[in-house]
């Protein structure tokens, strides 16, 4: 009796004490899945010392990508007796497809059991995806700007995001514009999205660009892929090669100022200069020192990009060259050469921008002419206008001569209207008519007509005319003679 009673003794006790040992367990929600897609990794501790949190995952990496780690703790009855339960919940995406295996963890005195997972290329849900990095030109120059391109080759039911690429040691990276077309590749359609980024490795040896873990969404579901790493060479560039000198081929195109320019204002010569790798700094070096002369002073250069080119290859700037005329006529400006590296041929070429020819004006000498032009327009104006009041005066006088004939009543009155005709200048200095009339003939010629009336008044003031319409014919007469003579 008391063996069997030490017997159930030491069980219980055995018991107990494997209650107490820490557990670890690792399961996962899928073991065949499509590359790009994810898994839910679980991983559980019962009463452990440590937090859960500790746990290394470094023997993740060479195969998943660790998206998200959250855990969580939580006391529970088992066997009735309370334990904590720590869960740890990863999200993995599978780096290469292939047969892969969760490794058999360690924490505390307890070892997990390996998990294996098949990883496809693509199922029914996940389409197959191919990465394709490449660099043009293959073997870039140091300080020449090669153009890094990711193609990616999908269904055309992903739509990806574009990474941020880190920036290799020793190298410049500016991101470029996207596109996307379709194509066949290997009897099957695909849908290709390029990437591009221009490179410029600063130093020469080899390289290795690395990619971060794309991300694409199909149908709100996130993909993530793992690109291979692009390994590359930079070749030195000629040591005699200053590093100013962009490696490229450079295009330069002149806008002069249009127009006459005016002595001693300053005026702007414009010019475009486009090509790859090239920067404000190196093309202030690059342009020739502007010497001034008796002719013309020149200022600094003002440089800046051209808006809306920061994703393209080829870069645009605006150089802004500010002079000063010094002196009238024919000024020329001078010739631009700016060098550049032409890696296809290996030799120094340059890019010219041609000399033009300006006229420089005084604006003193113009406004003297102006003012000559003005007071001779003003002069001219005053004397025509002195010559109209004169013909308006004078003919003003003649009307009312021609007025005071026509009011006369009587052939005396009419004969003193005549003798008293005002030409603009004064009455003919007459008593009588044959006076008058021949002073008349001397200074506005002779007028057989008027002097035929002219008689016939003076007969008709000593020999009155009876009839009314005779008298009124000859003073109608004499007063359209006048008129016509007065014109």
């Amino acid at each position: 009796m008391v063996r069997r009673l030490l017997i159930a003794l030491w069980l219980t006790l055995l018991s107990t004490v494997a209650w107490a040992q820490p557990q670890l367990s690792v399961t996962a929600d899928k073991h065949d899945i499509a590359l790009g897609a994810a898994i839910t990794v679980t991983i559980r501790a019962q009463d452990t010392d440590a937090a859960l949190d500790t746990l290394n995952l470094d023997a993740l990496k060479p195969d998943f990508d660790i998206y998200s780690r959250s855990s969580s703790k939580q006391t529970e009855l088992v066997r009735g007796k309370l334990s904590t339960i720590e869960t740890t919940n990863l999200i993995l995406y599978p780096l290469r497809s292939g047969q892969m295996q969760l490794p058999a963890f360690t924490f505390g005195t307890s070892t997990s059991r390996p998990v294996s997972i098949t990883v496809h290329d693509s199922d029914a849900e996940t389409p197959q995806v191919i990465f394709k990095p490449s660099l043009t030109p293959a073997h870039p120059l140091t300080r020449e700007v090669a153009t890094l391109s990711l193609d990616i080759y999908d269904d055309g039911s992903l739509q990806w995001t574009p990474p941020k690429l880190p920036t290799p040691a020793g190298t410049y990276v500016r991101e470029l514009a996207q596109s996307q077309w379709d194509t066949t590749l290997n009897g099957s359609a695909f849908t290709v999205h390029r990437m591009t980024w221009a490179i410029m490795p600063l130093n020469s040896g080899n390289m290795t660009l690395t990619f971060p873990i794309m991300n694409a969404v199909k149908f709100g579901n996130r993909l993530r892929y793992a690109v291979p790493p692009l390994q590359f060479a930079a070749t030195p560039a000629p040591r005699y090669l200053p590093v100013y000198v962009p490696i490229g081929k450079l295009s330069v195109s002149s806008q002069p100022p249009t127009g006459e320019l005016i002595l001693n204002r300053p005026a702007n010569w414009n010019l475009i200069v486009r090509g790859t790798g090239i920067s404000a700094e190196g093309l202030r070096k690059l342009l020739p020192e502007m010497m001034g002369s008796d002719s013309v002073h020149f200022y600094p250069p003002q440089i800046r990009f051209a808006d809306g080119n920061d994703k393209s290859l080829e870069q645009t700037l605006l150089v802004t060259l500010p002079f000063q005329p010094l002196r009238a006529g024919s000024v020329q400006l001078p010739e631009i050469i700016l060098p550049y590296y032409n890696p296809a041929t290996g030799l120094i070429e340059s890019a010219t921008a041609a000399s033009t020819v300006s006229t420089v004006t005084n604006p003193l000498w113009h406004t003297v002419i102006k003012l000559i032009t003005i007071t001779a327009s003003l002069v001219l104006i005053a004397w025509l206008a002195q010559i109209s009041l004169r013909l308006y005066r004078r003919k003003r006088i003649r009307q009312a001569s021609l007025q005071r004939m026509a009011a006369a009543t009587t052939p005396q009155q009419l004969s003193r209207a005549l003798l008293d005709f005002d030409w603009g200048s004064g009455p003919l200095p007459a008593n009588t008519l044959r006076a008058w009339l021949s002073k008349l003939d001397y200074s506005h010629g002779n007028h057989a007509a008027l002097n035929q009336l002219v008689q016939q008044l003076e007969s008709a003031c000593y020999d009155p005319i009876d009839k009314k319409s005779g008298w009124e014919n000859l003073q109608q007469a004499l007063i359209r003679e006048m008129q016509t003579i007065a014109k």
